[in-house]
């Protein structure tokens, strides 16, 4: 009987203390600064700073189009930065605005960690705001990969007139337990532990990321990228 409870003390420990481990690796993941710019693409553009509607410093870039208005917020996937997605900018840049930026924590952008989405809304309001207020720019589409797609289905915002997502997620739960499917029946107590760090620590619930929710409050046209092989977000 000694054996046995000893043995669950040990697995309650393992539990308690991997999981928390992999909570702070997860919100402070390393800082990474792609060495590239959209000039190195040919593509004129201002280097801007806004603030996110909770107040953090954030690092963007603006490529603009003389002949239009509209322009499309391009949102980077964890973990990478703005620069990750110049690929599409270029795209979209022959005939829209386009404005990138750095999530909170990530790239140049300020802000002590990343919440993988739900403070992250914040972000991306205050990139809606700074189009509005600084380039009276009112009509905006959103493309996000991944993170920054989850991000786009959890915002809402009367200026969004369309929104593209590749790869993103339905529910950020959803993620915590993908990432901890190695450990088969033990991923349930593991997913709820970080469930419990995140109330403790950040004062979030992440069964609040929930894009799956939150797309039936969308009333714009939507198109979602996925692929079935995807290993690391499961269609």
């Amino acid at each position: 009987m000694q054996i046995y409870l000893k043995l669950l003390v040990f697995i309650v420990l393992f539990l308690v203390i991997f999981s928390l481990f992999t909570f702070f690796m997860s919100i402070f993941p390393s800082k990474i600064i792609t060495d590239l710019t959209p000039s190195d693409l040919g593509l004129k553009y201002e280097e801007v700073t806004f603030k996110s509607a909770d107040g953090i410093k954030l690092s963007g870039w603006f490529i603009p189009h003389n002949k239009t208005k509209a322009t499309i917020i391009v949102m980077h996937g964890y973990p990478a930065d703005k620069a990750n997605l110049l690929g599409i900018a270029e795209f979209l840049a022959k005939e829209f605005n386009v404005f990138l930026f750095d999530f909170r924590s990530f790239g140049k952008s300020e802000g002590k960690y990343t919440t993988a989405g739900s403070l992250e809304r914040n972000d991306l309001l205050g990139a809606i705001k700074y189009l509005e207020k600084e380039k009276n720019m009112t009509k905006v589409g959103l493309y996000g990969f991944s993170l920054g797609g989850a991000v786009a289905l959890m915002t809402n915002h009367s200026n969004v007139k369309a929104i593209v997502t590749d790869s993103a997620y339905a529910k950020l739960s959803h993620m915590v337990e993908h990432m901890y499917r190695i450990f088969f029946v033990f991923k349930y107590p593991l997913t709820y532990l970080t469930k419990i760090y995140g109330i403790l620590f950040l004062k979030i619930n992440i069964d609040d990321a929930s894009p799956v929710e939150n797309i039936k409050n969308i009333n714009v046209p939507i198109l979602l990228i996925h692929a079935e092989k995807d290993s690391q977000i499961p269609v």
